[in-house]
């Protein structure tokens, strides 16, 4: 996402607080990885007080993520606004990238260049083949399909595959917790046994 602010024009919008997808991009993945830092640091040195805090950030990450499809369903935002709105604060190398994939120009068309000084990517354009128009062998036409109806139905027809791996980074996060309860757990127990070691070798004394 920093190579996609530092390559987008829409970097000067970004202290304007009109980057929402790019706001939670970042956001979460800090989160994440400040999460993930803590609870590597916190297992591998047995600080109870940074696996604590390993817990709780968890389960605000994985409360904030179901909130987050809640929010969205009780706001009824369609696939296709989630996708505009990337759309718009994304570089534009990554939509060439998805333009020369599934063979599109722009969002809605290649209308939307008309409203900008940016140039019509190669990306947009198609070599004629030959048994389509043996007078334009090898000139190129503008794609006039947009990008929109192909990603929505792109994440529909993959609707298995994301969602899956949606459950499985859910899952994996609910692992990190319970392993985190579990070493919580088996500190407590071996500093209670080491305090009764303490106190009988005491008593013996």
């Amino acid at each position: 996402m920093m190579w996609v602010l530092a390559t987008s024009t829409a970097v000067h919008r970004f202290f304007k607080g009109t980057l929402i997808f790019t706001y939670v991009v970042l956001i979460l993945g800090s989160f994440l990885f400040l999460n993930g830092l803590l609870g590597w640091i916190g297992s591998y040195r047995r600080g109870s007080c940074l696996l604590k805090l390993f817990l709780i950030f968890s389960l605000l990450t994985i409360s904030c993520e179901i909130g987050g499809i809640i929010a969205l369903n009780i706001m009824k935002m369609k696939m296709t606004d989630i996708l505009q709105t990337a759309w718009m604060e994304i570089n534009q190398n990554t939509r060439n990238v998805i333009q020369e994939h599934f063979v599109c120009c722009g969002f809605v068309g290649p209308q939307e260049f008309a409203d900008t000084n940016d140039p019509i990517d190669d990306s947009c354009y198609y070599k004629v083949l030959e048994g389509q128009n043996i007078s334009v062998v090898g000139l190129r036409q503008l794609n006039r399909i947009g990008c929109k109806e192909k990603l929505v139905d792109w994440f529909y027809t993959n609707k298995a595959i994301w969602i899956t791996c949606l459950g499985a980074l859910l899952l994996l996060q609910v692992i990190s917790i319970l392993l985190a309860v579990l070493v919580i757990n088996q500190m407590k127990r071996e500093n209670r046994s080491s305090q009764d070691i303490n106190e009988s070798h005491h008593t013996y004394l």
